[in-house]
């Protein structure tokens, strides 16, 4: 299916992808964010995006999300999609349970649903709480509980744990991979830390200028040590495709969202 203003089509062809695009273009005024992009994520796989700024990696979660539209190109995903956004956006006036629901709250089996998601966050006990008694830790895990909830097949993290401090963020990066390897959704992480990447991901995807410019496999046995020699021979990979793109793509962060 051809995108211009549309949303993403759903998968059907390929039952072993979660994600196919093919030619994805997509322009802010005069900045070619994403160019003649192709992808092709497998159902449970792990994907980590990085690059400099402006290379389109939010701007390509957010047309997988729905939350922002392709200029030509095909691009077809699983069926049900989840995003969890750097900050939480829980509703202040619903108790922690409804935030986890989303307004189905009165369905059949809501709360025991909300409950066993919030479970899995190790925050069942806050059920009834508001989102202001919450620190900014327990936020993100009742934003991840909520995007667990629709049990998706393909699972968008944007930069969830930017805000968080160091140890706050390990334990969210833990609490991650143990429920991937739960529910097993196709995971898609944009992130700016090349650690992280490498920490969390089956596949690290380098961009530049809109393009894919280095796909590297991370084949390290979980849970991974970040001290290890492989681990660090995958990160230098990672940082040599870094340091040979331009300072800028022709593109800005600014402009990746108008």
């Amino acid at each position: 299916m051809t995108v211009s203003d549309i949303a993403p089509g759903p998968l059907r062809e390929d039952a072993r992808l979660a994600v196919r695009i093919r030619g994805l273009n997509k322009r802010f005024g005069e900045q070619q964010i994403l160019r003649d992009f192709d992808l092709d994520l497998r159902r449970g796989e792990f994907l980590a995006l990085v690059g400099r700024s402006g290379t389109g990696k939010t701007t390509l979660l957010r047309i997988l999300g729905g939350l922002e539209r392709a200029d030509s190109g095909t691009l077809q995903v699983a069926e049900r999609t989840s995003v969890v956004f750097q900050d939480a956006r829980l509703i202040a006036a619903q108790r922690v349970w409804k935030n986890v629901v989303l307004g189905q709250w009165r369905a059949k089996g809501a709360r025991a649903r909300a409950l066993e998601s919030l479970r899995e966050v190790g925050l069942e006990a806050k059920a009834d709480n508001w989102p202001k008694t919450l620190s900014g830790g327990e936020a993100q895990r009742v934003a991840l509980a909520r995007a667990l909830f629709r049990s998706p097949d393909l699972l968008l993290l944007d930069e969830p744990f930017g805000a968080l401090d160091a140890f706050t963020r390990a334990r969210a990066q833990q609490l991650v991979i143990s429920l991937w390897r739960t529910h097993r959704p196709a995971v898609v992480l944009v992130t700016h830390d090349i650690e992280e990447a490498v920490a969390m991901a089956d596949r690290v995807l380098v961009l530049g200028g809109g393009r894919i410019r280095g796909d590297i496999p991370v084949r390290l046995e979980r849970p991974r040590d970040i001290t290890a020699p492989d681990f660090n021979t995958v990160k230098r990979q990672v940082l040599s495709l870094l340091s040979h793109l331009p300072e800028r793509s022709g593109d800005s962060e600014e402009n990746e969202q108008p």
